[in-house]
């Protein structure tokens, strides 16, 4: 066996060297290109357009928005890290109430009816705690494509607002929990709006 001299490549491991950079640009190159594309077509698609506002933001409330959907919330509340996450669960909260939500994707409108998403369960509880849905009531949402409103209870007098709503330009749907007094709960819904 030969010894080699410091760090002096053999003709035969130049030529495999080069042959390995020649195979690493052809997976890279094309692989740049399309994260690229992907990027283009995406800035195309939104369109570069704003995260939507409320439809107002009353004295004493703050903008909240999630990238599709913009509502206000009492300016004292502030977002709760207990509930809100990055999979579409946002929470505000506040020593006279909170607002949880929900948002998703989906090919179709919802129906009058439908099961709210399992974190319903969690907003505003120490562990999850079962809760019954009233009936649908169809509602106006300022550039949704459709709305519901329901009324949620809990055991022991607890009464909440559900709205369901979704986007058919997006696909995106809401589902906003509001634990409020009744004066708070009506101006969060009166401000919602899809984007």
């Amino acid at each position: 066996m030969e010894r080699r001299r410091g760090v002096e490549l053999t003709p035969a491991e130049r030529q495999v060297r080069r042959r390995n950079r020649k195979l690493m640009a052809w997976v890279a190159v094309p692989g740049v290109l399309l994260g690229v594309a992907a990027l283009a077509a995406s800035l195309l698609v939104s369109g570069g357009a704003p995260a939507p506002s409320p439809l107002s933001v009353p004295a004493g409330y703050q903008a909240v928005n999630d990238g599709v959907f913009a509502y206000s919330v009492p300016r004292a509340w502030s977002k709760n890290l207990a509930y809100s996450d990055d999979t579409g669960d946002l929470d505000y909260s506040g020593s006279d109430g909170w607002a949880g939500e929900y948002l998703g994707a989906r090919s179709s409108a919802p129906g009058e009816g439908e099961r709210p998403p399992a974190s319903f369960a969690d907003f505003g509880e120490t562990r999850p705690t079962a809760y019954t849905i009233g009936p649908a009531q169809k509602i106006n949402v300022a550039g949704a494509t459709v709305a519901y409103r329901y009324e949620i209870t809990r055991p022991g007098g607890f009464t909440a607002v559900a709205i369901n709503a979704w986007q058919s330009s997006s696909g995106a749907e809401i589902w906003l929990l509001v634990h409020a007094p009744e004066a708070v709960t009506t101006t969060i819904v009166s401000t919602l709006r899809a984007g």
